[in-house]
């Protein structure tokens, strides 16, 4: 798997290698034991496993626009920040005739969201819930920038 630290770079590679580029959204919320991740499954499961926002980047559109862009049509809500950009990672999957580069971003999620809550979307229903970001695991190769939270990002 090919990454990258420079937004410039990968957007060169993905247009070199007739990549389709996607935002991916690792949404953060302090909880009492750290860090939680805002994770959602199908409904009903269809196999697709445990998932993070995501969503193919528009003509004309940044990474960070759709990153913005498509957690609000996913989940419902609004008010999120974008905290940054993570980095970005190629996904080839012959199986699912998938060339992808994937722009990682972190964004932080609005005081007052529930811990849990479902929203239907492009056709599917999500059920949306928040793990511990030092345990969570994602399915798909959504957890190429995951990290365990630093003492400094840990609430006291």
């Amino acid at each position: 798997m090919v990454t990258f630290q420079n937004l410039e770079e990968a957007r060169a590679h993905a247009s070199a290698h007739h990549l389709r580029e996607r935002a991916v959204c690792q949404i953060t919320r302090p909880t009492r034991g750290g860090t939680g991740l805002l994770v959602f499954d199908h409904v009903p499961d269809n196999g697709s496993g445990v998932q993070i926002v995501a969503g193919g980047v528009d003509p004309g559109e940044t990474p960070a626009e759709a990153a913005l862009r498509e957690v609000q049509e996913e989940t419902g809500r609004t008010g999120f920040r974008l905290e940054g950009y993570l980095g970005s990672a190629g996904w080839i999957n012959e199986t699912y005739a998938k060339r992808e580069l994937r722009h990682f971003y972190h964004l932080t999620a609005p005081a007052g969201l529930p811990d849990t809550w479902d929203h239907a979307a492009n056709g599917h229903l999500f059920r949306f819930r928040w793990e511990a970001l030092s345990t969570a695991r994602l399915d798909w190769e959504m957890d190429v920038f995951l990290h365990a939270p630093t003492p400094e990002e840990t609430p006291a």
